[in-house]
């Protein structure tokens, strides 16, 4: 067999491998968006994409044992390649609207997840259907050998396709995603594919030709409809990523960060987020420079009354509270914590637009390991603000974990979200966390008196007008704690960092 021929089946299998691994991570990536990110979510959804891929291999083998025609085996699997480019095609015009859907009809992350599983899964099948088809088709060239090794070809596809995806494993959330952002990175996948079931359409068309007594120009011709259905695949997604002016965020190996330029009490204002169209993570009002949240304004009356000189802020959000403090009062040092090692460039480039204050110190850390690698340091005051979405990061909120910070600072605040309810067992849990560690020193300070989904301001310490969480009639016993051994919060399927 011409070498050639070997080079580009692996080529294909190496494209395949690429973009099926690369969507994968894109999925989850995008899903995060609107369902959050979780370990449940997150193996739900690689759970239904090695489904989907078992089923296309499984499939693409059933194929390929009607086929006689080296020829037939390799434009069949250009054909399920360009299907794999329609499919992602289509998932990539409807999966913003399919997962807003998802988001209004359910409140279970599971069956959200299993939905993002199945807009990108049929594409994934189709994809990997083609590896058996090629692996018949290596084996029917060498039919006239006395030995015809189809385990080896079955072994070198299945590897090649492997590194493929360790490959889009790596290029994807280190390259793609922080650089082009999520719709360029899907259309580099779906070119990949695109380019793969060209080589196909190209070998079988160039096998046809070589076999004199074989030439079929009626097989031509359908050879081509692959690459042309894949073509124009392509071009309908570039022309819809051009034309759609679609925000998904500002891309960092963390997470997503979307900017809204506002107008608020008539003055120019922005807001940052992690999670569009259901929270605010942080509010900016340019004139002022002040912070426009209502717990915002109330952390920053409650740092005024503390004769602070240094203080620490457990994630960064848009750090608009540090940065009012640090204008208000330049000479104080303040240090803030966020794992998201590329929020100070976005915070910079597109919230602030400016550098942040000169005494504000980033560090770009898990916030709990940083207290703990740096346990004789002391604050004068600690406010709490880590979220995915609208989650809080678990791991923060553990009784370990506060009775730890207790060590490390005298007035401690957190900003949760939550329902002031008795029978929201997520907030209870959370209430209940915070009066174990801190007793009758708990305070709360609640937007408003309903229910609602709101944020919620925790104390160590009598601030503003808070009552003491023990006295507020929306508390209730219960709930069981949150703590390293047993992550209650993990239950609601929450964001544990």
């Amino acid at each position: 067999m011409p070498k050639n021929i070997i080079w580009i089946c692996l080529a294909i299998a190496l494209l395949e491998g690429f973009a099926g691994l690369g969507i994968e991570i894109y999925a989850i990536r995008i899903s995060a968006i609107y369902i959050g990110s979780s370990i449940s979510i997150t193996g739900i959804i690689l759970a239904l994409v090695l489904i989907a891929i078992a089923i296309g291999y499984w499939y693409g083998g059933r194929l390929s044992q009607n086929i006689k025609s080296p020829k037939r085996a390799l434009s069949q699997a250009g054909f399920v390649l360009a299907l794999s480019v329609v499919s992602h095609t289509i998932a990539c015009m409807t999966q913003l609207t399919l997962l807003e859907l998802i988001t209004l009809s359910t409140d279970n992350p599971i069956i959200a997840a299993v939905g993002v599983g199945l807009v990108f899964g049929v594409g994934l099948a189709f994809g990997s259907m083609s590896i058996p088809l090629i692996t018949q088709f290596l084996t029917l060239v060498n039919e006239d050998d006395d030995q015809i090794d189809a385990g080896k070809n079955a072994g070198v596809m299945v590897a090649t396709t492997t590194i493929g995806s360790v490959l889009g494993s790596k290029v994807t959330p280190i390259l793609l995603l922080p650089y082009i952002g999520l719709l360029s990175s899907l259309a580099v996948f779906i070119a990949s594919l695109t380019l793969s079931a060209w080589l196909c359409t190209a070998l079988a068309t160039k096998y046809n030709y070589n076999l004199a007594k074989n030439r079929n120009k009626n097989f031509v011709r359908k050879s081509y409809k692959n690459f042309i259905l894949s073509l124009l695949a392509l071009a309908a997604t570039l022309v819809f990523i051009i034309t759609n002016k679609t925000d998904t965020g500002y891309q960092t190996t963390m997470g997503a960060w979307f900017i809204n330029n506002t107008i608020i009490d008539g003055k120019s204002a922005v807001t940052i987020s992690d999670m569009p169209r259901k929270t605010i993570s942080s509010c900016w009002i340019y004139a002022t420079e002040k912070s426009c949240s209502w717990y915002g304004k109330k952390a920053v009356e409650e740092i005024q009354k503390i004769s602070s000189k240094r203080l620490i802020f457990l994630g960064g959000a848009g750090m608009a509270i540090p940065t009012e403090i640090a204008h208000k009062n330049p000479k104080m040092k303040i240090t803030v914590i966020d794992i998201d090692k590329g929020l100070k460039d976005i915070v910079e480039m597109h919230f602030f637009k400016g550098p942040i204050a000169h005494n504000i110190k980033f560090v770009r850390e898990d916030a709990r390991g940083y207290l703990i690698r740096h346990k004789n340091n002391h604050y004068d005051y600690m406010l709490i603000d880590t979220f995915q979405g609208k989650y809080v990061a678990g791991n923060i909120y553990t009784i370990e974990a506060l009775k730890s910070f207790k060590v490390a600072s005298k007035y401690i605040m957190a900003n949760i979200i939550g329902r002031p309810s008795l029978n929201h067992a997520y907030t209870q849990a959370l209430l209940n966390t915070w009066q174990e560690a801190f007793g009758d020193s708990a305070f709360i300070i609640t937007h408003n008196d309903t229910t609602e989904l709101q944020n919620i301001l925790l104390c160590n310490f009598p601030c503003g007008e808070g009552k003491q969480l023990s006295q507020a009639k929306f508390f209730s016993r219960n709930q069981k704690v949150h703590s390293d051994d047993l992550p209650i919060l993990d239950r609601y399927y929450y964001q544990s960092l």
